[in-house]
């Protein structure tokens, strides 16, 4: 026969548990903050304790510009022989001529119409 006893109770406990997602995430953020604070310590820190000046040492800068020992040439020397003849001008080609486009007259625009009126 069977058994008509209702009054059991299965409790059935279902435990998970994480496997180190934070802690790889974790991993990552701290190696990044430890390697900004080195950057930002070789850039700002100053271990022999001496105070920089980063003032100009004068108001004024004084530039002086030197021309070379030789000046470049800067002319042009050109030889022409008048006993060469000239060459002979070509006629430019004779342009195909256009055909006019009609071109149909404009209409005037349609007057706005009135606005609807509401009753």
């Amino acid at each position: 026969m069977a058994d008509n006893d209702t009054t059991k109770t299965y409790v059935r406990d279902t435990r998970t548990t994480e496997t180190g997602s934070g802690a790889s995430m974790a991993l990552i953020v701290g190696g990044l903050v430890v390697a900004v604070g080195f950057i930002l310590w070789l850039v700002f820190g100053n271990t022999d304790g001496a105070v920089v000046d980063n003032s100009p040492a004068a108001d004024t800068t004084n530039v002086t510009v030197e021309p070379a020992a030789e000046p470049a040439d800067t002319t042009t020397n050109v030889t022409i022989d008048a006993d060469e003849p000239a060459a002979e001008p070509v006629a430019p080609a004779d342009p195909a001529p256009a055909e006019p486009v009609e071109t149909a007259p404009a209409e005037p625009a349609p007057a706005p119409a009135a606005p609807a009126t509401n009753p």
